[in-house]
């Protein structure tokens, strides 16, 4: 070494060693490292304790696992629960704003005639706003199913208020009222329909829902829009004068019981007296088709739209026809003068009648689409009718037409 030049030795020389020398030589200490306040190694742990801490080390991982899912459920089902929450507020003034419109329909028909008809499209507007402000709600997406059920019923409702509306507007216009208490009793149907769906699609669904997500506490709202169907339908007939008309219920197909067994004894007194060979109506009690059709017949010989129903006019003119008394107005007043372009229930009645009358003298024949309105066909069958029966085939239904489609009916061999 040169003079001036200084060496540090900081690390011993061990020369040129091989790899797994070399990492031997890294473990291994000399005595001279073991001095002072160095400890010795701690001998390796039993198999036993390193289980044991891997046992532990993983439950303390599930533990922790465990807890983030706890914390990731409980957040989520809170960010949820609000979403319903808001559902739910939203959808409660509807269902009672549609549940008060129920009561007001009651009230309005409760009344007088007069402002009727006004009352029901205030009711028809205020139903078509519950529609929007329902179609305006979000639902969670569980919900989706119970939410398009309410809109199902709310649009029902208005389908319903609506028929009452344009059916009180004819039937208040006719000079015989009786034939409409049958098409406004379905209509009060279609009304009770809606409060079924709400109760079992709506609320009896929903309620399952809310209380797998955790919502027991909450519950859809109520929507009753007929509390008492029985109290309406008979305002109903207040309304339209048939509730102190002849007393005796009101029947139609598929009634049973002692009233529909004493109707058919009578109904058969008046097949004696204009058919007697006529074979009589079986008396069992059942309002089938065979008394309906008797009874469509009488009503058209007495002028009346024959709809088959059994209401006060039909039987008064069964008990004036049984007497030998003649109504105090002509059948012209009390049925309407019917020809091709008309509609309304007058037209399906005379449809349904004219089909009874094919039926028996031409079975082969296609039947007429009852749908109301008096078109070509149902013209052309009232010709026929009118040339068989020695009348001018002019295809407007008349008293002569009608009395000769009664005429017809009473003679159909498929009476009995």
């Amino acid at each position: 070494m040169d003079e001036g030049e200084f060496e540090f030795e900081f690390f011993p020389e061990h020369g040129t060693t091989t790899g797994d020398e070399r990492e031997e030589g890294f473990w291994e200490e000399d005595e001279s490292d073991l001095r002072g306040d160095q400890v010795p190694a701690s001998a390796p742990l039993s198999p036993q304790v390193v289980k044991r801490r891997r046992i532990a080390a993983a439950a303390a991982v599930a533990l922790l696992l465990l807890i983030i899912l706890i914390v990731v459920v409980t957040g989520g089902s809170s960010g949820q629960g609000g979403a319903y929450r808001s559902y739910l507020t939203g959808l409660s003034p509807v269902a009672s704003d549609s549940e008060q419109a129920g009561a007001s329909l009651a009230a309005a028909v409760g009344g007088k005639r007069k402002g009727l008809v006004a009352k029901l499209d205030g009711l028809i507007s205020r139903a078509v706003g519950d529609i929007t402000r329902l179609q305006a709600l979000t639902p969670p997406a569980t919900l989706r199913a119970e939410h398009a059920q309410a809109l199902a019923a709310l649009d029902l409702r208005l389908r319903g208020l609506q028929g009452l509306r344009n059916s009180f507007s004819q039937a208040l216009a006719s000079a015989d009222t009786t034939p409409w208490a049958a098409v406004l009793s379905g209509q009060v149907d279609d009304l009770v329909t809606s409060d079924v769906i709400w109760e079992s699609a709506v609320r009896g669904a929903g309620a399952a829902v809310l209380q797998a997500n955790g919502l027991g506490g909450s519950s859809i709202p109520e929507s009753r829009f007929v509390t008492d169907s029985k109290s309406l339908l008979k305002s109903i007939r207040t309304v339209l004068g048939t509730q102190t008309a002849a007393s005796g219920p009101v029947l139609s197909l598929g009634a049973k019981g002692s009233d529909v067994t004493a109707w058919q004894t009578q109904l058969n007194a008046w097949l004696k007296l204009t058919a007697p060979t006529q074979t009589p109506l079986t008396v069992d009690g059942t309002f089938g088709a065979s008394t309906q059709t008797t009874t469509e017949a009488l009503q058209t010989a007495s002028g009346l739209t024959p709809d088959g129903v059994v209401g006060p006019s039909t039987r008064q003119a069964l008990g004036r026809a049984l007497s030998g008394t003649k109504p105090s107005t002509t059948p012209s007043t009390t049925a309407p003068l019917l020809k091709l372009g008309d509609k309304g229930a007058a037209v399906t009645a005379w449809q349904t009648q004219l089909n009874a009358w094919l039926k028996a003298t031409a079975p082969t024949q296609t039947l007429l689409t009852v749908d109301g309105t008096f078109g070509a066909s149902t013209q052309t069958a009232t010709e026929a009718l009118q040339t068989a029966s020695g009348l001018t085939p002019d295809g407007i239904v008349g008293p002569s037409t009608r009395q000769a489609l009664a005429t017809a009916l009473a003679k159909s061999p498929s009476r009995g």
